[in-house]
């Protein structure tokens, strides 16, 4: 099945606000029930693995089959299945749908509200739909291709004005940073004062949800101007860079950015840099001075 050749872009709409309904539906079922209440394990990785992580990823096959017939990419399948799904969607052919059932399952698991379910759909090697939604803070994000990015049904548009780096509050995750990178952030002075090897701090300042998927919408959304994360798998990414780019702003491969080893298209974290229109210029310079 392919999507109508005549008003491709309204046909795209509609699944995702289709899906945000769904999502939310299923959040509400499955999802808040559990807050503060999860039964929580650990996975192999050490990372945290709770009951309703489990009940969406169960849920999801028949209503996101339901709106869009393709295979499902999903942060708790099988990894020998989740490869073999991401190789086939790499070719460009064909549809995948990727989500992430739980993002932030710890601070779902102590009771912190920043957590959300994420999902994108690629058609044919592009991105043309992505749904976030946030059950715990009562919010929701979705984009579609050439249809725009909206959060809570108001449509997101970020300003193409120059700002300055030191103006901005940005998002930074270390996972999977270049080392020197890494350090160099480590070393800034909060209070953007220089003292003995610390730098003075470049932004307002930074900060890290714990969330991916919420730190892309806090970037579409205007609330944080620039974002770099060291290490993020398809379904942290796929829906927020859609959100983003379709609210104007603009993202990157990290090592594209830095001028690294290209990615090899294995499903491997990936570092990303991104930012608002008005800053993405200034956020890549700083970033490749830092990287060293």
């Amino acid at each position: 099945m392919s999507a109508p050749l005549i008003s491709e872009t309204a046909f795209w709409a509609t699944c995702a606000i289709e899906l945000k309904a769904s999502l939310q539906a299923l959040a509400a079922r499955e999802v808040l029930p559990r807050f503060e209440h999860a039964q929580i394990s650990t996975k192999s990785d050490g990372t945290l693995l709770s009951d309703a992580d489990l009940a969406v990823q169960d849920a999801l096959p028949d209503i996101l089959g339901s709106i869009y017939p393709a295979p499902l990419l999903g942060e708790e399948m099988p990894a020998d299945l989740q490869q073999m799904r991401w190789q086939d969607c790499q070719k460009g052919k064909g549809s995948l749908w990727i989500a992430d059932p739980i993002d932030g399952t710890t601070n779902f698991a102590n009771g912190l509200p920043w957590f959300a379910i994420s999902v994108a759909l690629v058609h044919q090697g592009m991105t043309v739909l992505g749904v976030t939604i946030a059950p715990a803070l009562q919010q929701s994000w979705h984009a579609s291709l050439g249809g725009g990015s909206y959060c809570n049904d108001a449509r997101l548009t970020l300003s193409p004005e120059p700002r300055r780096l030191k103006e901005c509050v940005v998002g930074v995750d270390m996972t999977y940073l270049p080392a020197a990178l890494r350090q160099n952030i480590a070393n800034i002075s909060p209070a953007g004062i220089a003292r003995g090897d610390q730098q003075t701090a470049p932004w307002r300042g930074w900060r890290s949800l714990g969330a991916s998927t919420l730190e892309w919408c806090a970037l579409a959304s205007g609330q944080i101007q620039a974002y770099v994360h060291g290490g993020q798998l398809p379904w942290d990414a796929a829906a927020g860079r859609l959100l983003l780019a379709e609210a104007g702003g603009l993202s990157m491969n990290l090592p594209d950015v830095l001028n690294q080893t290209a990615h090899d298209g294995s499903l491997t974290p990936l570092g990303y840099a991104a930012a608002a229109p008005g800053i993405w210029r200034a956020w890549q310079h700083w970033l490749r001075d830092q990287a060293g």
